[in-house]
Order: structure tokens, then sequence, then C-alpha cells
């Protein structure tokens, strides 16, 4: 008759508590330790760990098509050794180690920290030319491209020339006083050297152009002024500087033509700086004072006064006096010279023109002279 042999066994997941050397059990309950797997007793047996050698929790692994990866599954290779892909997770690396000869080094391939879709990189077929490199499509196709050729290169004058990459050197030159390069760390800076040439016309747009030179020269012997006030006369014309002689308020000073009247003016201690207008009205605004000498035909003087100059010369349309008291007559008893005859005030008097010396004087005695 048929025999049955059984061994120990249960619908839980752990083991006996005890189990001898060789005997066998198998827990039929879901996960924990020994879940669906076989187990042996320890060679030394009693308490000591079974050894796991079997069960359907490890067959369930192996029952799926060869060569496809299976989630929770053991890695089968088809007849070809193939599977037909592998998964890396939380950016591990797949390395591949160097000649076990030559030691433990290995290069690494990973993944970036994020991706933001999934992507597919083809490599080409065979292994390219000598110093070709991978390039892209953009859709994850890859393909041996050559590094090089000719580049043409243009400028505004010349001749067009052509640089061979990865041979060539293209050199950026600047031209001295004009404009200078220099290379750094990959990089190459165009710039103005200190001292600048320009050769030609140089025009500036903007509103305001600012010059911090200590020392400018111009050789055109007129400048131009305004030069936008063509179709009106709306802004004043002329030149200011800046000043303080307190420590703590700003000053102007200048000369300018007065678009208000037409007329020229020099001014200072202005506290507000001019803009297209010089607020002769400002806090501040004063007539300053003009020190020159007055060279013309004719002069007009228009309103106010002359006050604090030299006495002026006969010469130059003068008396050549300062003073002249009171019962006076201005006389030329010199040639070229007036002086101030002054009557006295104690008596009166003639006026007496003595034709011997060629002079005027006071006189209270008239002579009528002799007779025989």
């Amino acid at each position: 008759m048929s025999q049955t042999i059984q061994i120990k066994r249960s619908t839980g997941t752990g083991k006996p508590t005890t189990v001898s050397q060789g005997e066998l059990f198998y827990a039929y309950g879901d996960n924990g330790t020994y879940g669906k797997r076989l187990a042996i007793g320890h060679v030394n047996g009693g308490g000591n760990t079974p050894e796991i050698i079997g069960g359907k929790h490890f067959m369930d692994m192996l029952d799926h098509t060869a060569g496809n990866l299976t989630a929770s599954s053991a890695i089968i290779t088809d007849s070809n050794s193939q599977i037909n892909e592998l998964q890396i997770k939380d950016q591990g690396t797949l390395k591949l180690l160097e000649n076990s000869g030559n030691g433990t080094n290995s290069i690494a391939i990973r993944a970036p920290a994020a991706v933001t879709s999934d992507t597919t990189l083809t490599l080409p077929d065979g292994a390219g030319s000598s110093g070709q490199v991978l390039q892209t499509n953009g859709s994850g196709t890859l393909s041996w491209a050559t590094v090089g050729g000719a580049l043409t290169i243009a400028a505004d004058s010349g001749s067009n020339d052509t640089v061979t990459v990865g041979t060539d050197t293209l050199t950026f030159e600047g031209t001295a006083n004009e404009i200078e390069t220099t290379v750094s760390n990959n990089k190459i800076n165009i710039g103005l050297p200190t001292n600048v040439v320009i050769s030609g016309n140089l025009t500036v747009s903007g509103t305001t152009t600012t010059v911090s030179s200590t020392t400018v020269n111009v050789a055109d012997s007129m400048l131009s002024l305004a030069t936008g006030n063509n179709s009106s006369d709306a802004v004043d014309i002329g030149l200011y500087g800046l000043y303080d002689t307190s420590g703590s308020q700003d000053l102007y000073a200048g000369f300018f033509r007065d678009a208000s009247d037409g007329k020229f003016r020099f001014f200072k201690d202005l506290q507000s700086e001019p803009t297209t207008t010089v607020n002769t009205s400002g806090t501040g605004y004063a007539v300053a004072s003009l020190v020159a000498n007055l060279e013309s035909s004719s002069v007009a003087i228009t309103g106010g006064s002359i006050t604090g100059i030299t006495d002026l010369a006969v010469a130059d349309g003068g008396t050549g006096i300062s003073a002249v008291a009171k019962g006076s007559i201005l006389a030329a008893n010199t040639a070229n010279v007036l002086t101030a005859v002054d009557g006295g005030g104690s008596t009166d008097k003639f006026l007496l023109y003595t034709a011997s010396s060629d002079t005027v004087s006071w006189t209270n005695a008239v002579d009528g002279g002799t007779y025989s």
C-alpha cells in the first residue's frame, strides 16, 4: 500500500520551536521570515537558525518570460544571455570596472538628480572616426560628428577669411590707442585702452556726456553751443562752473546770453545748477564783477553807474581827476592835463586868461594898463 511522508508544516510564517539537524519544515503563510519558504534544520540542530533552501516565495520570482524585466522577480536572461532592460533607481550608478589585474577602479554612469521626462539615447552604429564626437539630433538619436571644418570670418572692411577649427588659431587683435583685447579663463575681453585715439568724427548721442579729464585741449578755435536752438530762442547760451566757499553749499558762476532779452550776463553765487536757462531769480544769484579792458570805436553804457575805476586820463576821454572843489573850473593849464582851478570861496573873482603863459586863473583885480 502507498505511504505518505509529511514534513513539519504550518499555516503561519514562523519556524518550529526546535528543528533537528536535517529536519525539514514549510510555512504556508505570506511574508515573514519563513513565509512560503522551505527550510532545513541547522547543522547543529536545536534552537539554531534553520537554513532556507526553497519554496514558493522563490519559485514565484522565476515565474516569468526569460529575458524580460519583471517587477519583484529575479532577472532571468534569455537563451542569448540577454535582458530587455535594466532600471537603476535613486540616481544609482552602473559601474564598469577595470581589469582586475590592474585594480578595482571603475567608470560609473548615473542619471541627473532630476529628469524632466523619460529620455532614450540611441547610440550610433560603429565606433566613428578618430577625432569625432557624439552629437544629438535633439530627440535622443546620437551620431558621430567631425569637429572642425572651415569657419568663414568677416568684418566691416577687408576680405573674408577662413579658419580651420581645431587647427588654426583665431586671434582677436586690437589697434594701438583704439581697441585692446585680453584673454583669461577662456574669455576674450574687448575694451578701450587707457589712452584712446579716435581717427575721424565722433558722434555721441544721449542727454548727458561726462568728461572727467583734468585738462581738455580743443583745437577748434570756435566752440558751437545750442545747436538745437535753430528754430526758436528758448535756451540760454553760455558756460558755468561749480565752486563752494563754505564747504557745505554748492555755488555756480558763469557767463551766458539771456534768451529772455538777448543780453549777455556774468553771474555768481547761484545755489541751483543751471539747466537750459539760468534762473536769475534763484537763491544766491548775483551779478559778477568783470575785470577787463574795454576797447571799441564806440562804447555805449546804458543805465546804472560806473564805480570803482581809476581816474580816466584826458587821452582816454576823462579828466584825470577824481575830486573837484565847489566853485572850481576845469582848465588845461598844462597841455593834455586838466586841473581844477579853485576860486577859493572868500571873495568874488573873475576868470583871467593870461596870454603870455597861456593859462587860466581866478583874480579879483582888473588891470586896465597904462598910457602916456
